[in-house]
């Protein structure tokens, strides 16, 4: 079940020249770790932003849990960690968590257990009643933010760049706490620039670039397509090179594959789907290649960033 669909959402700034964000849909189901990434500048914190109605879109039409981001029963099923947090840095940690568990509207007889589980989860291990905010390098800083985007137990958290400042031990504990939302079914929406984070935790991703969706999907689809298949068949007496470079030509053609590369008993070719794959792999053994290998060299998300000028 979608707890945020998101229907043609645009948005454009009056002194820009072009939309910050153009005709975006997508939907993200409850318990999904859903990853917006993209180039700098393609408009995945303008959407963060509109989802959390912090700015107002030109058109389209949001919806969380039914209701309007805007709508104030909305605002306590969220967390939020920004990508430049600036807290009130007179503050030291344990007042500031404070602060935040009574914003949430948490129950004062759980605050201390609340904000020591949070501490726990974001594995900051320092006195939180003698650190004062302005005092925090930026991973702990970091860490205190994520605290304050769980502390309220929300429905659904947004992360823009949660890795940001952090060290690797950072990266690993951000893993274990997506993980433990999966296990939770708490909802999260990450935007990311570390690829190999996000392969490693995200149910689906949307790749953005220009304002405009270019690819979405599951991680496993998103590795299946437009990949590039090494093929290999036993020798085959009747047929010589050229007649395969035909045969195979004719093949491709048909179902959409693209030949890299070709001998008499072996192709590289690039499928756009593992159905047209599939669907070109039987036509060859029904014209008597007797195939006994596919290699398939899976994609990574940097392929997307590379790929400038085709739509997935």
């Amino acid at each position: 079940m979608s707890i945020i669909t998101v229907d043609n959402l645009s948005k454009h700034f009056r002194r820009a020249k072009i939309k910050a964000v153009q005709d975006v849909s997508f939907c993200v189901e409850t318990g999904e770790i859903f990853g917006l990434i993209g180039p700098n500048g393609a408009g995945k914190t303008t959407i963060m932003a509109c989802l959390l109605a912090l700015i107002k879109p030109s058109s389209g039409q949001i919806k969380i849990d039914g209701k309007s981001p805007y709508d104030f029963d909305v605002k306590p099923l969220i967390g939020f960690l920004p990508e430049r947090p600036c807290y009130n840095r007179w503050m030291n940690i344990h007042q500031f968590l404070t602060y935040h568990h009574m914003l949430a509207g948490m129950p004062a007889k759980d605050r201390e257990k609340d904000i020591k589980e949070a501490l726990e989860a974001v594995e900051l291990e320092v006195d939180p009643k003698k650190r004062r905010v302005k005092e925090l390098s930026r991973g702990m800083l970091q860490r205190v933010g994520l605290a304050q985007a769980i502390i309220g137990k929300p429905k659904i958290v947004f992360l823009d760049e949660p890795t940001s400042g952090m060290d690797p031990l950072g990266f690993i504990m951000i893993r274990k706490m997506l993980l433990r939302f999966k296990e939770q079914g708490t909802t999260a929406i990450v935007n990311s620039h570390h690829l190999l984070e996000v392969e490693k935790v995200c149910d689906r991703i949307a790749f953005i670039r220009g304002g405009k969706i270019e690819h979405l999907g599951s991680m496993d689809s998103f590795a299946l397509q437009g990949q590039d298949v090494s093929l290999s068949w036993l020798p085959l007496a009747s047929k010589n090179s050229d007649e395969i470079d035909v045969l195979l030509g004719e093949l491709a053609l048909k179902h959409d594959c693209k030949i890299i590369e070709s001998t008499q008993e072996s192709a590289k070719v690039s499928s756009p789907d593992k159905e047209h794959l599939a669907q070109f792999i039987q036509e060859l053994i029904a014209n008597n290649l007797m195939v006994y290998e596919a290699k398939s060299e899976r994609r990574e998300l940097v392929d997307l960033f590379l790929n400038k000028g085709e739509n997935q």
